[in-house]
């Protein structure tokens, strides 16, 4: 992984020999994180803009948010913490509006575009009015409308462009790699069975959605939501994504492998243990981390299941 600053001045610096590399990327988060350690006796400048590269490919575009020089009589360390060009979206507040009716496209000209990014999602809309309250970041403003209607996550590339999140189309197998562990993860605390709500706040809780797949499992998990203080819209698909994403732990896979990782997150994976197939598992996490012990990567990969949604009334 090769490091590029850029200080106030607009001047380039290569860091060569770096002590430590810690990179990390997941799912939900709309920043991916960078942090970089190296020695110097002369580096003085105050770092702006990061770059990083694996060979000629930009896998990191951001801004240092913290720097530090520490001095003793052994050496004279600098480190540094960067998060990606999406920070810009998540750190501004979009202005309070209320659209009549809004696509993707739309939100992206008012909240990101005016920051120098680019839309790079599908055409999304509602029937519906959608309202940003204020305190909603203008990341905030688009992921929130993107994710209720597709269940799906809106992630900003390095090259500035804003996409959505979805599984790859094709496979691979983690055994590619040079797999260092493996550990398979059963978390049974947070899938729900049943999720019974009502849409006005004079009515009963009449309306119900459940999981087949949580029946076949076992869980009996119930909760109970008051959907009449949302809008319209969002009372469409609160219910239907509350329940599938309790599942989004419930299989886990952490793998470390030795190297960096380049794909990207939500590739899908297969995995063969000793004992075990794990089969269509999607990227959720990777964390690199380069030291005096080498680079290696911590990967995070997740079942996506169906959870079978069935809605009745009573």
């Amino acid at each position: 992984m090769k490091i590029k600053v850029t200080d106030i001045d607009g001047v380039d610096y290569y860091i060569d020999k770096p002590v430590q590399i810690i990179f990390i990327q997941t799912v939900g988060a709309a920043c991916d994180a960078l942090s970089v350690t190296f020695n110097s006796d002369t580096f003085t400048a105050e770092i702006v803009a990061v770059r990083a590269y694996d060979g000629t490919q930009t896998i990191f575009n951001g801004y240092c948010d913290n720097q530090r020089i520490t001095e003793d009589s052994q050496s004279r360390q600098v480190y540094f913490y960067a998060r990606s060009s999406a920070c810009i979206l998540l750190d501004s507040q979009a202005m309070p509006f209320t659209y009549n009716k809004p696509t993707a496209n739309q939100l992206c000209f008012s909240f990101a575009e005016t920051y120098g990014f680019k839309n790079g999602l599908p055409e999304i809309y509602s029937e519906d009015k959608y309202e940003v309250e204020k305190g909603v970041s203008c990341y905030g403003a688009i992921n929130n409308f993107v994710s209720l209607l597709t269940g799906s996550e809106v992630y900003v590339t390095p090259d500035n462009e804003l996409r959505l999140l979805r599984p790859s189309g094709g496979i691979k197998t983690i055994n590619a790699y040079d797999v260092i562990s493996a550990t398979a993860v059963t978390n049974r605390s947070e899938p729900i069975y049943e999720i019974s709500y009502k849409r006005e706040a004079s009515s009963g809780y009449i309306l119900h959605t459940s999981s087949s797949m949580g029946k076949k499992i076992g869980i009996g998990r119930k909760q109970y939501v008051n959907l009449s203080a949302l809008a319209q819209w969002q009372r469409d698909y609160t219910i239907a994504k509350r329940l599938r994403d309790s599942y989004s732990d419930y299989k886990i896979l952490e793998i470390k492998v030795n190297g960096f990782v380049a794909d990207g997150l939500y590739q899908r994976f297969d995995y063969t243990g000793a004992g075990e197939v794990y089969h269509d598992y999607v990227l959720a996490e990777k964390k690199y981390t380069f030291d005096s012990r080498g680079g290696f990567t911590r990967l995070i990969l997740k079942k996506v299941f169906d959870v079978k949604e069935i809605t009745y009334v009573d």
